[in-house]
């Protein structure tokens, strides 16, 4: 009933890299609230494993950077996709209200937002209009599995 996420993911050859709701530890990928879809931490997770560790520094490659942060964003809207398909109730509107991105840098990176805006094109260019959101950028000193990057999101459904 609710695919048309699913299908705007395909058509954009978005891939899915992670098996259906798979998650590191005791928590949910998604969960869903007064009409609010919350979607964990996400990491650059394929069904292989991690794919990008380690810390950023000033003179890391920006096309390995933003392969980090799509592949974790990719990995979000699945999450989203599946919450969505597993609704009983018809959605016609998913707006993105928040994001957050933590990056796992060296002291003195200052590019924090330059990454994160490869995550927010991804989502603009899924959403359209309904994906320009709120966010917030960090740096710091550690993530999960040594993960360059991890990534949040809050949205609505209607």
């Amino acid at each position: 009933m609710n695919d048309f996420l699913e299908t705007k993911l395909i058509s954009l050859k978005i891939d899915r890299n992670l098996s259906k709701n798979k998650t590191l530890a005791n928590y949910k990928p998604f969960i869903l609230s007064n009409n609010f879809v919350f979607i964990s931490g996400q990491l650059p997770l394929t069904n292989q494993g991690i794919r990008y560790t380690g810390k950023i520094k000033k003179d890391t490659n920006l096309t390995l950077l933003q392969s980090a942060v799509e592949l974790t964003t990719s990995n979000l809207l699945w999450n989203l996709c599946d919450c969505v398909k597993e609704n009983d109730t018809i959605i016609k509107k998913i707006k993105c209200c928040s994001l957050k991105g933590y990056f796992n840098c060296e002291d003195g990176f200052p590019d924090h937002p330059k990454i994160l805006n490869f995550s927010s094109d991804l989502i603009v260019k899924v959403l359209g209009e309904e994906g320009y959101h709120s966010r917030v950028a960090i740096g710091v000193s550690s993530l999960p599995l040594n993960s360059l990057v991890e990534i949040e999101a809050i949205f609505s459904i209607s």
